[in-house]
This record gives C-alpha cells, structure tokens and sequence, in this order.
C-alpha cells in the first residue's frame, strides 16, 4: 500500500454548501456539484503525493463511492443516521500521523475537535482559494507559450497592418472625427 506525506480530508457537503449556490433538497444539483467537488480534487492532486478523502453525510444513492478513482482519492459516504462528521472523527482517530492530515472544513466545532487531536485545519474559502488559484496558474502555463522573435515580429506585423484582405482600411475607420 502506497503511503502519502499529507492525507487530505474533506467535509464534502461543507465545502458544497459554502462554495456552490444551490439548494440541497434538489438532488440532482447535489449530484452535480457531488461530482464537481470530485473532479476538482481530483485534478488538485495531480501528481502530487498527498492522498485526499472525500467525506459526505447520507447514502450513496448514485455509487459514487464505488467509482474507480485515481490512487490517493476516496470517496465515503456515511450511514444514516449517521453523520459525516462523526466519520471523519473516526477516521482522524484510527491514523496514526494525525499531524499529516488537513481537514478542510468551516463547520466550527468539527474543526476543533479535529484540531485538538493534531489534525491541521483549512477553511473551505481558503482551500477553494488555493484549488482555484491553482486552475489558473494551469491555464496560464496551457495557453501562455512562448514566441521566437521572429513570430512576434510576424504577429506585430499582420496586427500592425492598417489593410485588410479586401483593401479597406482599417486605420481610418476606427478613427474619430
């Protein structure tokens, strides 16, 4: 079995509630944002190694925890009438580097509990922040490429271009009176 430097655990409904503008007696928009929260996570992780545990409250009506994920993913479900914060208890208390895990949550007195068993805590706006920042910076790399001078030089050129293919001229239409 693969050991990860820092074990990830999430308060699923948590995070939706505070992230996601929708009403959680609709289920098929939970569902959505169920699988969104996933997939972002999912892509958060990458390559990195660190494992992330998903936890909500409720059954697994749709099997999502039975989806084969990447390594290092798990997505739980607790048992009526159970909660999911009493899962994620459990689940803090049986590791053993309870220093390695960050639970992300806003609900207040699970993270202090959490936090008085070892566990680092981050908010679900800060987290969400850092998912998203990282996004960005994935979509910068992905269409920021760099150019030899001799394409920015052909760029400029065809932008510079006061013609068109037609023959109007694009300079003097643009300008004001």
């Amino acid at each position: 079995m693969k050991t990860f430097k820092q074990h990830i655990i999430v308060d699923g409904y948590n995070f939706i509630l505070r992230t996601d503008r929708i009403d959680p007696s609709d289920d098929e928009a939970l569902w959505r944002a169920r699988e969104r929260l996933i997939h972002q996570l999912v892509a958060y992780r990458g390559n990195k190694q660190l494992q992330i545990t998903i936890v909500f409250d409720g059954q697994d009506v749709k099997l999502l925890g039975k989806i084969p994920r990447p390594s290092g993913i798990h997505v739980l479900f607790s048992r009526a009438p159970q909660k999911a914060d009493l899962l994620i208890l459990k689940r803090i208390d049986q590791s053993t580097k309870k220093g390695n895990i960050i639970l992300v949550t806003s609900d207040r007195p699970l993270a202090l509990l959490a936090r008085a068993q070892g566990c680092q805590i981050q908010s679900v706006e800060d987290f969400r922040f850092k998912i998203s920042k990282r996004e960005k910076q994935e979509n910068r790399n992905k269409y920021d490429q760099k150019m030899s001078k001799a394409e920015l030089e052909e760029w400029l050129e065809l932008f510079n271009s006061k013609t068109i293919k037609n023959g109007q001229n694009m300079g003097k239409e643009h300008e004001k009176p």
